[in-house]
C-alpha cells in the first residue's frame, strides 16, 4: 500500500478538524505559560512579581505563580511534561469518546490545584516562593491514570475503573522510583532513612499486589487479548511516568524555598485521582458528556 493511500485512509478515519479543536483547548495552559515566559524574557523583573513571594505578596500571584518559572530550563521541562501527560490523556479520551469529559475535568483540576498550590505556599512557613507548572502536571498525571483505566475498560468491555489496587500500586511504584532516584542522586545509601523509606514503600507495593492480585491477573488477561496498538498505549503510559519521575521532581530534595516541594507533587497526583474520580462519577450522569461526535470513525 502506498504512503498516499495510507494517508487517505487515515484522513477518512480521523476527523482532524474536530480533534484539532480539542487539542487547541488542551494547549491553552502551555500557551499561557509560554506567553508569560516570553514576557519575562523581555522584562526579567516581571518574573519575581508574578510568582508567590511571601515577602512581596499580591493576590494575583495565586493565579500567575503556576505559569511562571525560575528559568527557561524549568519552563521547558514542565511544559514538555504537560504536553506528554495532557496530550496522551486527550488521546485516551478520544479513543473512548470522552473528550468533553476529559477537557472539563482537567480544567477543573487545574483550577483546584491553582488554589491548593497557592495556599500551600501561603500557609507553609518553610516556603517563601512558589513557581512552576509541575504541580499541575502532577495533578493531570493522576487524572491520566483514571483515563487509562477507562481505556482498558472500553477496550476489554470489563468494568475496570474501580480497580483501586492498580491505581494504588501505580502510586507506590511511582513513589519508590522517586525515592530511589534521590538515593542515586545524593548517594544517600549510607543514610538509613532513605533505604528504610524505600524498603517500606516497596514492601507496601508488594503487599498491595498480593491483596489485589486478582485485578493484576485480570489486567494481564486483558493485555494478552489486546492488539499491538492497544499494548503500545499501555507501554506509553509507563514511559510517560518514567519521564515524569526522572524529570518532573526537583533534584534538590530539601530545597522548598525556591521550588515546589516533593510533597506538593505527590499531593498533586492524589488530587488528580480523587477529584478526577469524583467529577468523573458525577459528570458521566449528564447527557451532554455522553452525546458527542466521535473523532474516530467506527465504520
Amino acid at each position: 500500500m502506498s504512503i498516499f493511500k495510507k494517508y487517505k485512509d487515515f484522513r477518512s478515519t480521523i476527523n482532524l478538524r474536530l480533534f484539532s479543536l480539542y487539542l487547541a483547548i488542551v494547549l491553552i495552559i502551555p500557551a499561557i505559560s509560554t506567553l508569560i515566559e516570553y514576557m519575562v524574557m523581555e522584562n526579567p523583573g516581571l518574573r519575581a512579581s508574578l510568582q508567590v513571594d511571601m515577602q512581596n505578596f499580591h493576590i494575583y500571584q495565586l493565579f500567575t505563580s503556576s505559569f511562571v518559572h525560575l528559568n527557561f530550563g524549568q519552563y521547558l521541562g514542565n511544559v514538555t511534561a504537560y504536553l506528554l501527560i495532557a496530550v496522551y490523556g486527550l488521546a485516551l479520551a478520544t479513543l473512548v469518546n470522552r473528550k468533553r469529559l476529559y477537557l472539563v475535568i482537567s480544567k477543573i483540576i487545574v483550577v483546584i490545584f491553582l488554589v491548593f498550590g497557592a495556599c500551600f505556599a501561603v500557609f507553609n512557613a518553610t516556603t517563601t516562593y512558589y513557581v512552576g507548572l509541575s504541580g499541575i502536571d502532577s495533578a493531570l498525571a493522576g487524572l491520566l491514570l483514571l483515563f487509562w483505566l477507562l481505556y482498558l475498560e472500553h477496550t476489554s468491555h470489563q468494568r475496570m475503573r474501580h480497580y483501586y489496587g492498580l491505581v494504588l500500586s501505580c502510586i507506590l511504584a511511582l513513589s519508590a522510583g522517586i525515592i530511589a532516584r534521590y538515593i542515586l542522586l545524593y548517594h544517600a545509601g549510607h543514610n538509613a532513612l532513605f533505604p528504610a523509606l524505600l524498603a517500606i514503600v516497596i514492601a507496601t507495593l508488594i503487599l498491595s499486589i498480593i491483596l489485589y492480585r486478582q485485578q493484576f491477573i485480570e489486567l494481564y488477561r486483558v493485555l494478552v487479548g489486546f492488539s499491538w496498538s492497544s499494548r503500545l498505549m499501555t507501554i506509553a503510559i509507563v514511559a510517560i511516568f518514567g519521564y515524569f519521575v526522572w524529570n518532573l521532581f526537583p533534584e534538590r530534595l530539601a530545597n522548598s524555598t525556591r521550588t515546589v516541594s516533593i510533597s506538593l507533587h505527590i499531593a498533586g497526583i492524589v488530587i488528580g485521582i480523587l477529584a478526577g474520580y469524583l467529577f468523573l462519577v458525577y459528570l458521566e450522569q449528564i447527557a451532554y458528556f455522553n452525546r458527542e461526535k466521535e473523532v474516530i470513525s467506527r465504520q
